[in-house]
């Protein structure tokens, strides 16, 4: 996934792993907008909206949150 830094504006690449990664981390904090990824040239945080995740892992599952207890 390509995605641009806020404040630099350079292009960059998010691997499918990150993705996977972070969509996982959201899932677990209950984060529901964006995910901050850090720019790989100046090194400040760019916001990557869960839409633009989800886009481009569609095979991703969110993790089951616990069943019901016996």
């Amino acid at each position: 996934m390509q995605t641009r830094c806020q404040n630099c504006h350079r292009p960059f690449a998010l691997s499918k792993d990150l993705i996977h990664a972070a969509l996982d981390n959201m899932a677990a904090q209950h984060m529901e907008h964006f995910y901050n990824v850090q720019c790989p040239h100046c090194h400040k945080l760019t916001r990557v909206p869960r839409t633009d995740l989800l886009r481009a892992a569609p095979d991703w599952k969110e993790p089951a949150v616990g069943g019901p207890t016996e």
